[in-house]
């Protein structure tokens, strides 16, 4: 197996190959690499067995195909040659088909805002440790197109952060098969007060108790809501279109079942909404027109169909 690495520093960029190294840089690399990097903030490691300290510079980091221990993120730590606190400035990370062990998201720095995973299972040894450590007040965490992201592991997830302000899990699937679940995902997202952005793009199934628990456990913080391409119907729209009292922007395009007498109701959001999206939809001229007339203020986007 191919071990690369891809850095870029203030000054430079260039790719490493280790061409048959299963273990991929171990601490001794990473150590070097610091010393002569000392302005490091962008790092790629594809194929590597990650079970070393990686450089404190690092702003972005993405792992793709490695296999993660809780030893690749270094604690703060007192630097003795300085001497001062040296502490992980890794603000952004993304995960790619990765297997995560044991303790490993429970070691992710303080520094942390923004979580981007996909194909990466979460079992649950990946967690220990988490209630005490000092997790980092993650911002957003993107899952988008993860295609075996489970509902279970959606929800440990807003158990583990749920202070976080964006969450998108657009195109995932078996999300919703379990209500009740769903339900305490949101409870806990909304106890937190703190979720303005929710993207669930062709999420299926998402019925009325998903949109009913979405609008009443955090309509009051949410700025935006992306259920583009949902088999929404009818039926879920007179909540959705009063409940939110927040909204800014809300794409409803794709969302083939609504009827055209449906769409006027949206009305009741003018007070907020700035945006909305109803492009490949079955809304009339006519409808369009009644609704851009309530809603003067609102940028209302109907793309041609194909």
């Amino acid at each position: 197996m191919e071990c690369v690495v891809q850095l870029l520093d203030g000054c430079s960029c260039m790719r490493l190959l280790s061409v048959g190294r299963k273990l991929g840089p171990g601490a001794a690399f990473f150590s070097d690499l610091e010393n002569r990097c000392p302005n490091l903030r962008r790092l790629h490691l594809s194929k590597a067995l990650v079970n070393a300290p990686l450089p404190t510079s690092v702003e972005f980091l993405t792992l793709s195909e490695c296999s993660v221990w809780p030893a690749a993120f270094r604690p703060t730590r007192f630097d003795v040659a300085t001497p001062a606190l040296t502490s992980p400035r890794l603000r952004e990370l993304e995960l790619y088909s990765v297997k995560l062990q044991r303790r490993a998201l429970a070691a992710l720095p303080a520094s942390l805002k923004r979580l981007r995973l996909k194909n990466t299972r979460m079992p649950y040894e990946a967690f220990i440790g988490w209630r005490d450590a000092v997790l980092p007040r993650l911002e957003e965490i993107d899952l988008s197109n993860d295609t075996t992201l489970t509902h279970w592991e959606l929800y440990c997830i807003t158990v583990t952060w749920p202070h976080i302000s964006t969450l998108k899990f657009s195109g995932c699937v078996n999300t919703f098969e379990c209500s009740t679940l769903h339900r305490f995902m949101l409870e806990n997202l909304g106890q937190a007060g703190r979720l303005e952005v929710l993207e669930a793009d062709g999420v299926m199934p998402i019925g009325f108790y998903n949109i009913h628990h979405i609008c009443w456990n955090v309509g009051d913080t949410l700025r935006k809501l992306s259920l583009a391409g949902c088999e929404l119907i009818d039926g879920d729209v007179p909540v959705m279109a009063t409940e939110p009292t927040s909204l800014q922007s809300l794409d409803i395009s794709g969302c083939r079942r609504l009827s055209d007498r449906c769409f006027i109701m949206f009305a009741g959001l003018r007070a907020t909404l700035h945006y909305l999206n109803v492009s490949s939809t079955n809304i009339t001229d006519d409808t369009l027109d009644l609704l851009r007339h309530c809603m003067p203020h609102c940028e209302i986007v109907r793309y041609s169909q194909a």
